[in-house]
Parts: structure tokens; sequence; C-alpha cells
């Protein structure tokens, strides 16, 4: 298993029993994950850490009805591997996987508009940055502002974002590994085929195409809404 984004949407029981497999399976390899989760709660964005799935599992009452989770697997008697890669700001949150080429041009334009960065090296930082200017400043519906902004970057990613106004789950791949399951009103996005499978009888990867490819889920909504080709 590699580091990897997912993105879940309605968990229930059977999401807990995936974990649990998941867990299980990882220990029996004398691995642990690192965990960094936001997830929607009471109409509010909440940060949980954890060094360990049981401990995800022992507290999956307080994870929320939609998330985004980075997963680092770590042997058991390691040290931790540094910085996770996700940010939350305002009522938006969001994970990245992969190299933006245009990282700091992107970041120059929003120092311009007035935006403080804790580090340029952070892409989750600067795209919650970006999507919340779009949502809040220029007044775009979380679809378009994840096209919008998806169309704006270069490079090759994943990205997830949490959007809590609307109660939106977005995912969003350019020639990058990524992955959409169901099961029944459980929609989950991921960026490894081999531990999505766990959770969903049956997935569509994308992801190899140097155009953008978005995937949305709502929390009002019963399918997983795909926005016209960008």
């Amino acid at each position: 298993m590699n580091e990897s984004l997912f993105g879940f949407r309605n968990p229930t029981e059977n999401t807990l029993k995936s974990f649990q497999v998941l867990h299980d399976r990882l220990a029996k390899e004398n691995v642990r994950l690192e965990l960094e989760i936001c997830s929607l709660q009471n109409e509010l964005i909440e940060y949980h850490r954890s060094l360990d799935l049981s401990e995800l599992l022992s507290n999956w009452q307080s994870i929320g009805s939609l998330g985004i989770v980075f997963f680092r697997p770590t042997p058991i008697d390691s040290p931790l591997n540094g910085a996770i890669p996700i940010y939350s700001f305002g009522d938006v949150a969001v994970i990245c996987l992969g190299v933006i080429d245009n990282l700091l041009e992107i970041q120059e334009k929003l120092i311009f508009y007035g935006y403080q960065f804790n580090s340029k090296n952070n892409a989750a930082e600067t795209l919650s940055y970006l999507l919340y200017n779009y949502l809040e400043i220029s007044h775009l519906s979380p679809v378009k502002a994840m096209q919008v902004m998806m169309k704006k970057l270069r490079g090759r990613f994943a990205i997830m974002a949490l959007i809590a106004d609307g109660k939106w789950l977005m995912a969003g791949c350019r020639d990058y590994p990524l992955a959409v399951g169901r099961n029944n009103e459980t929609v989950y996005f991921g960026t490894e085929p081999s531990t999505l499978v766990q959770f969903s009888p049956s997935i569509s990867s994308v992801g190899d195409d140097p155009k953008p490819n978005i995937f949305c889920a709502a929390l009002s909504q019963s399918e997983i809404l795909t926005p016209d080709p960008l």
C-alpha cells in the first residue's frame, strides 16, 4: 500500500467493517497507518488525526457523514514520516498528492489577493485558498469552482476537497490514478484501487488521461455527479 487519498460519503456499518479488514491485514504485515482526516459534522469541518487505524475505529461515531482522508503506511517500529498533505481553511479542506507544476505562480497571485502562506511547499494549503477564493470571493458554485480550479492547474496530481457549504465531497485528477466506488448509498473515492476494492464491490478507475477529471458527491444527492468533461 502506498500513500493514498480516500474520500467517503454516508459511511455505514459496512464501511467500519471494511476499515477493520484493512487494519487486520496491515497488522499482519507489521504496518500501521498514519491518518489525517477532515470530516463534516454539524455543518462544520472537523479535523482528526490518528497514528493507528484502530483509534479511528474506536472513535468512528465522531467521524461524520462526509470525509477526506490521507493514508500513509508506516512500519510499526518506525518514526513518523513527517508532514501530511491536508489543509483546512474556512469552510474548505483539501488534500493533494502528486506534483503541481504551476504551484508558485498560483501562490503569487493569491499573495497579491492578500493570502498569507505558512509554507510555500504545501500544495494543499495553496489549493484550499484557491478553492475558497472561488467560492467566497468569486461566488462560484462548488462544482464550477472545482472545474475552474482543475482547468488552472498543471502537472500530475490527485485532489480531494470537502466543502461545508452545500455539503460537497469533490475528487479530481490529472494524469494520476483515481477510482470511484459505491456500496448502496455509500460513495467512495480513492487513489489506491487495491484499497478501495475492499470497500466497494465494484470500482471505476480513471486518471490516466492528461486532461482533468472531476467527480462530485453531495450529501443531499443519491448519485455521484459527473460534470461535463473539461
